[in-house]
């Protein structure tokens, strides 16, 4: 017989993207289970509380909280205590230790990760840029990169690209061609991280299939070729290690791991370079 769901009950003072964001992660360590959310934003006032908790014994369980206000998550938490309701706010664990550390007080600003700071538009600016710069587009303008990617085509250079640009860095990326040589001219004087990506050979003969039957290319055959895939990756790995460039095996990594990766190594290479 299968367990009743799991009531996740998700409360913050602003949109509630944060404690959702930590919810799902956490939730993924335990696929098994059934849970039904519960979202509460804009709870800043003693009256949303009480809707809150009512909500609470209407459909008992977990209730996970990002609020900033002491007022609010005071009270919260008095109720969760007097009625034994499991509880925790998300973000105090690290904002103690941020405070202790910078020996700062905390500001208290709900949704404060949300305001329009300088931050916000620099990533917006990257990804515009990453959107022009993409598959070799605008190689003059490197000077204004923090990464180029560079692999042969279907190794995730562009999903990587923009999702490292929601990270704020400026990426560009060119896609290797059969018998068309890598204008590395465009590199000369330019201060860039460039890293290379490859796959499996069989892994992006799969993929060059699926994008073929999309957009109704399947009379190309070679593009989607073992042994012509096999010679594209092998000429890439040539180029990579002539220029001393670090490679990223995409075979097994989510984007999110290969952007990580990507991070890592440019991490590195400024501590080296500087």
């Amino acid at each position: 017989m299968n367990k009743p769901p799991l009531h996740l009950h998700l409360i913050s003072d602003s949109t509630g993207e944060t404690v959702h964001q930590i919810a799902r992660a956490c939730l993924a360590q335990f696929p098994n289970v059934r849970t039904t959310e519960h979202i509460w934003t804009l709870v800043r006032s003693e009256r949303h509380v009480d809707a809150v908790i009512r909500g609470v014994e209407r459909n008992p369980g977990i209730l996970l909280m990002s609020v900033v206000d002491p007022e609010v998550r005071h009270t919260l938490e008095s109720h969760c205590k007097a009625r034994r309701i499991p509880h925790v706010s998300v973000l105090d664990p690290v904002v103690d230790l941020l405070g202790g550390l910078l020996g700062q007080p905390v500001e208290n600003r709900p949704g404060g990760q949300r305001q329009l700071d300088t931050a916000y538009f620099d990533r917006m600016a990257a990804v515009e840029f990453a959107v022009s710069h993409d598959d070799g587009l605008n190689m003059n303008e490197l000077t204004e990169a923090d990464i180029l990617l560079v692999g042969v085509s279907r190794s995730s250079k562009t999903p990587t690209s923009m999702y490292l640009a929601h990270r704020g860095y400026k990426v560009a990326n060119y896609a290797l061609v059969p018998n068309v040589q890598f204008p590395a001219y465009y590199l000369d004087g330019v201060h860039v991280f460039v890293v290379g990506l490859t796959n499996d050979s069989k892994r992006l003969s799969v993929l060059r299939k699926t994008r073929q039957i999309a957009i109704s290319d399947e009379a190309n055959t070679s593009y989607s070729d073992i042994d012509q895939i096999t010679a594209e990756v092998r000429d890439a790995r040539r180029l990579f290690a002539h220029h001393g460039w670090p490679v990223i095996d995409v075979t097994r990594r989510s984007v999110e791991e290969t952007a990580a990766a990507v991070i890592q190594l440019h991490t590195k290479w400024l501590e080296e370079t500087r």
